[in-house]
Parts: C-alpha cells; structure tokens; sequence
C-alpha cells in the first residue's frame, strides 16, 4: 500500500466534512495516510463515534514541508487552486507525484478560479486531478486538461451509520429543512421566499434552516433560522424532516456548490430532496426518482416543488426510499477505494 501524504490548507474544517470522511475511509480500508497542513484548524469533531475524531496534524506549516513529504509515495490535495499553486510547487520539491480533488469556489470563483494558463502549464507530477461530477470532468476539458488526467469519483460523506439507522422515509410533507454555509450560494433567501409561497397553499408548513441565523430580522410562525452547528445535529435535523432543500445558486462572485455533500445525507436517511439543477447536483439527484430538480433563483418552481410534494405523499414516500441508492455512490468506503485504485495506486 502506498504512503499517502494528504496536504491541506487547514484541517479539520467543520464545513468540510468529505475531506474527514475520506481520510477515515483510507485509513480503514489500511491506507497510510497522514495530514500535512498549512494551519491546524479548529477544535471540531464530525460525529460521536472514533470516526468523529479528526486525524492528527503531523505537520503544521508548508514553507518547509518539502523534505519531510519525500517519505511518502504520493501526495493528494484538495481544491484546485491550493492544488495547482501550492501542492503542485511542493510536490516539485519533493520529487512525488500528487493529485487534488476539484470542487466548487476553487473552479468558479473569480477570484479564486484556476486560470485558463494554468490549467494549460500542470505540472507533470500531477497524476490526476479528482472531479467531482461529470459537471466538472466537462468543465476541465474545455479548459485543456487531457482527460486521462482526469478522474471522476464523488465527494465522500459518511453514510455507513446513516444507512444503517435510517428512519422510513416520510408519509406527509410537513417540515422543509436546508442545511449549509451562511453564504450567497447556498440560496436561503430564494427558499424563504419559496417556502412563503407554498404556505398559503400548505398550511402548517414549516422551514428550518441550519446556517440561516439572522437572514430574517423577524422570523414569522414557522420560519426557524439557525446558527451552524457540528455534524451530529445537523443530521439529527435532517431524520426529524420530511425534505431536504438546497437551493443553490450562482452567486454574484461566480461562487457555486459543487454537488453539497449534504444531499448524500439525505439519500441516506431516506429524505427525498428539491435542489437547483446546478453543476454536478444532477449526478446525485435525478428528477422524479429520489427528488425534484428546479431552476437556480426561481423561486415560484422550488415553491410549486414543495407543494407538489405536499399534495403526492406517495410520490414523497416514493422518492425518499429511493435516496439511498443514489446516495451509495459518495459513501466514504467506496470512494476510498475509487482512490486508492484509480488515484494513488494508477
């Protein structure tokens, strides 16, 4: 088995739980795999289990990572900024191959986004680049990368124990949860509105939103915003709804999600899920099997979803016990081992 160095800007990240999930999944599957990383990061944990404590940070600072990472076999990344300008000159120093996974902000973002030059000038220690959709594969082609560079395997979520303690997927819509970042590409303000809307004709609906505190002066009845939370509760949240929203959006910067990570936790808890046909959502949900598929900032659509769902409760009970069939393809284990074979052992 190889020596596999992940080399990160900071970790653990509360929000970035498919980088934990993946480093349990490899060390499990008995990889040796360590964490280098330029800041140590917050005091967190991704569940109440052992696989909820983060793994060590061997080495924290990168300015001279460079000696210490030639004792391993391969280093892996993620976010392709970080990946082609700071991974990649390491890896150059090292003397290793390496490879990174490509998600969301570090592609889209423009003032973040990896320039059309770099994508053209990769290094050739570069093994592969990791996309996370077929969204994204796409996306790198037209930027020049060849697409033997190119490996498409999910972000990975932790959903053996979600599977396996999954309630029965819902009989009546009666509660809307959403779950992410406080920011402008999660669009929170597009389902409230939604959620506004396809009250009047649902009454008793109700809309929880985790990462939403403060988006509303003053939540009418029904409305509950919340601050972020640590993964346990906001999975607790998402077994005591009936649909899981992300209404994801591109945001003014050129920011949008990737395929969130939390729409592989509700397949798995066998919630059926309404998201924006965005990016590379559309590999994880398909429209009419485990969910409804609706067009970014359109509010009125996502409201009609809702109510659809509301008004077809076999059709919600459908779909949710479709999720974890669609989900199984982003757990943990399975994407370790995509890795291991098509990554760090080609």
């Amino acid at each position: 088995m190889p020596a596999v160095a992940y080399v990160l800007h900071r970790y653990p990240v509360l929000s970035q739980t498919f980088v934990h999930a993946e480093l349990v999944a490899l060390r499990r599957r008995g990889i040796d795999v360590h964490v280098i990383a330029h800041e140590q990061g917050a005091d967190v944990r991704f569940g109440d289990g052992p696989d909820g404590v983060p793994l060590p940070v061997e080495h924290v600072g990168l300015a001279d990572a460079a000696p210490m990472l030639r004792r391993f076999d391969h280093l892996h990344g993620h976010f392709a900024e970080f990946g082609v300008r700071v991974l990649g000159p390491l890896a150059e120093k090292a003397g290793r191959p390496f490879s990174f996974t490509a998600h969301a902000y570090d592609l889209f973002r423009r003032d973040a986004a990896v320039t059309t030059d770099e994508w053209r000038c990769l290094s050739p220690r570069l093994r592969r680049i990791v996309a996370i959709s077929r969204f994204h594969r796409d996306f790198l082609l037209q930027r020049g990368v060849p697409g033997a560079r190119i490996a498409v395997i999910p972000n990975a979520a932790a959903l053996s124990e979600l599977f396996e303690g999954a309630p029965a997927a819902p009989t009546q819509l009666r509660r809307v949860i959403a779950v992410g970042r406080p920011v402008p590409k999660k669009g929170f303000g597009v389902l409230v509105q939604a959620w506004a809307v396809a009250r009047t004709l649902v009454p008793g609906l109700e809309l929880d939103i985790v990462g939403g505190e403060g988006l509303v002066k003053s939540p009418p009845a029904g409305l509950r915003l919340w601050p972020m939370c640590d993964w346990s509760r906001a999975i607790a949240a998402m077994r005591a709804a009936d649909v899981v929203v992300a209404p994801c959006v591109i945001a003014p910067d050129g920011d949008m999600d990737g395929i969130p990570t939390v729409l592989a936790e509700a397949g798995a808890l066998r919630r059926p899920v309404i998201a924006s046909e965005l990016s590379g959502i559309g590999d994880l949900v398909a429209h009419g099997v485990n969910g409804l598929l609706v067009p970014p900032g359109d509010a009125h659509a996502l409201a009609m979803a809702l109510v659809r769902l509301a008004q077809r409760p076999s059709e919600l009970t459908r779909m949710g016990n479709a999720g974890p069939v669609l989900a199984a393809a982003h757990d943990a284990d399975l994407v370790a081992e995509r890795l291991h074979a098509q990554v760090f052992a080609a």
